[in-house]
């Protein structure tokens, strides 16, 4: 009978044990849009998740803005306030009508 309790208990205690790794390994694993942090020549930094049509984008750590697509190829994300385009792997950001800033990491 003792010896079914301590198999119990081991049990129990290896069961709780892979319960907080698998929990710490699945933290943002298989996200299927991962978050990119760019800083840019003007020194905005933008944490960039593209969604496929609309990038969710947070800037200098702010609440992140939803931008749609509005290319006919996907790479030009904006609201009419913000602008995000990629070219050619090349990431640049602009508000309003200013130039847009290169921007690099990834």
């Amino acid at each position: 009978m003792l010896g079914h309790l301590s198999v119990l208990a081991i049990s129990a205690l290896m069961l709780a044990s892979f319960e907080v790794a698998a929990s710490d390994v699945s933290i943002g694993a298989g996200n299927p849009y991962p978050v990119s942090d760019y800083t840019c020549q003007d020194g905005t930094r933008l944490a960039v998740r593209l969604l496929g049509d609309r990038a969710s984008v947070s800037v200098n750590g702010a609440t992140a803005v939803d931008l749609l697509s509005t290319g006919p190829d996907g790479t030009t994300y904006s609201n009419a306030q913000h602008t995000l385009t990629i070219v050619q792997g090349r990431l640049s950001w602009s508000v309003g009508r200013a130039e847009p800033s290169a921007c690099a990491g990834g």
